[in-house]
């Protein structure tokens, strides 16, 4: 069963779809004269208001005469300096790509300074959700108390892996040798 947004988003795309279609309509029959079925005092309003003699701009190359149905091309003359592309050819070898740089290590102090970060942000959030499970609790929201309270068991699980790992990161970083 389709809910109600869902239903309104439809009819929406349907009527747009439509205005869409009206408008391409109108707009054809405009350009191609041909009656759109509208009534006369509509069909007036619709019709471009001629203008006074348009001022032709100066042009710099001949335009070439192009079939009545199509609009006439622009041309641009080269200018000092214009190198003109290359046509594609069908097999050309492909070029080759650069080379990919190698990685670089992954030092102990890079990883140690990546760890304490995350612990810093892990951190934080721990402070925030213990905020948010106290207003919780002063809500009566039990629902929510439980919901905020498993996930502060994970990021605590969580953070005591990492000061694990910060421990073994600090006596690998003061055993490697300094950067150059």
């Amino acid at each position: 069963m389709m809910r109600r947004r869902e239903r309104v988003m439809l009819v929406g795309g349907a009527g747009l779809l439509g205005a869409v279609v009206i408008a391409i309509a109108l707009l054809t029959s405009r350009e191609t004269n041909a009656p759109s079925g509208l009534p006369p005092e509509f069909q007036q309003a619709l019709k471009p208001v001629e203008a006074e003699a348009p001022v032709a701009p100066k042009r710099t190359a001949p335009v070439h005469a192009a079939a009545p149905e199509q609009p006439a091309a622009m041309v641009v003359p080269p200018s000092p300096g214009d190198v003109p592309p290359e046509p594609e050819v069908a097999n050309a070898p492909a070029q080759p790509n650069d080379p990919i740089a190698e990685e670089l290590p992954q030092t102990a102090r890079w990883k140690l300074e990546k760890t304490e970060h995350i612990s810093s942000l892990l951190g934080r959030d721990v402070t925030r959700l213990e905020g948010e499970r106290q207003e919780a609790r002063a809500r009566g929201d039990t629902v929510r108390v439980e919901q905020v309270e498993a996930l502060l068991q994970r990021h605590r699980v969580r953070l005591d892996e990492l000061r694990e790992e910060t421990r073994l990161l600090t006596e690998a970083a003061r055993n490697e040798p300094p950067e150059p």
